[in-house]
């Protein structure tokens, strides 16, 4: 029920669909005769689109939260493991119908992923993560990714598939059952930079200690900006914004996160 709600209520978070409930809510602010609201839900409507291209302000949101969470320095340290989160993987049907592996905007993840799992051939790497859609179609993550994996033709004795979870807090959970993490041991974690903060807050909830941290996939310069005005990158930054802020709300709300702002 959780993943049902977050997945449908999660269409209201969606930057292009905020203007057009501004401007729904214009028309009702009118007919019950509320003209000066009405007129300022229509001028938000129309203003917010032109926000969005406004790298500077886009910017800061993801920065924000990409900057929270360092990537851990391995200098003279050893580690037990490494777990990758999924949502690297691109269309579960395009792939299956297509009979070629896709990937996606977070590719980063599963290059990641192969670096270390080269620096560290003897320890288990696990890909946790089934789907992420409300309506899974085609091949799973794990289907893609072995395709992958034997396409590169990488060994995978030691790599290990979590293929149940369909949410962040499902990868912790499932991946605790999984590996079954002995006292002290420290595995490597690795996500999205704007989505480390929310998945190191699940992991702690649901169990995980001494859980460090591998950011990758960054949007944003750590600082300054390279453009003033992008209306598509905009809209793409204010997505991952909102997504990840309502994130970590509901799930330091529901107790899947052991911070409202993990760091």
């Amino acid at each position: 029920m959780f993943f049902i709600l977050s997945k449908t209520l999660g269409l209201l978070l969606e930057p292009l669909i905020i203007p057009y409930l501004c401007l729904v809510c214009a028309v009702l602010a009118k007919w019950r005769r509320a003209r000066r609201l009405s007129q300022m839900l229509v001028a938000v409507g129309i203003m917010l689109p032109l926000l969005y291209g406004v790298i500077p302000l886009s910017n800061q949101p993801v920065r924000f939260l990409e900057n929270r969470i360092q990537p851990v320095d391995l200098a003279g340290r050893d580690i037990d493991g490494v777990i990758v989160l999924g949502g690297f993987t691109g269309d579960g049907f395009v792939a299956e119908n297509r009979n070629q592996p896709t990937l996606g905007s977070a590719a980063e993840r599963f290059t990641a992923a192969l670096h270390w799992h080269k620096k560290y051939p003897d320890k288990p790497l696990v890909f946790s993560g089934f789907s992420g859609r409300l309506v899974p179609k085609g091949a799973s993550e794990a289907e893609i990714v072995t395709q992958l994996l034997d396409h590169l033709m990488i060994d995978r004795s030691q790599i290990l598939f979590e293929d149940k979870s369909r949410n962040t807090y499902e990868n912790a959970r499932n991946s605790l059952e999984l590996i079954v993490p002995t006292p002290g041991s420290r595995w490597l974690l690795i996500t999205s930079a704007a989505h480390m903060p929310r998945a190191i807050g699940s992991f702690r909830a649901a169990g995980w200690n001494n859980i460090l941290s591998y950011p990758v996939d960054y949007q944003t310069p750590e600082t300054g900006h390279s453009q003033f005005w992008d209306i598509s990158r905009g809209v793409s930054l204010m997505r991952i914004a909102l997504h990840e802020y309502a994130g970590l709300l509901v799930y330091w709300l529901s107790g899947r996160s052991s911070a409202l702002l993990p760091s």
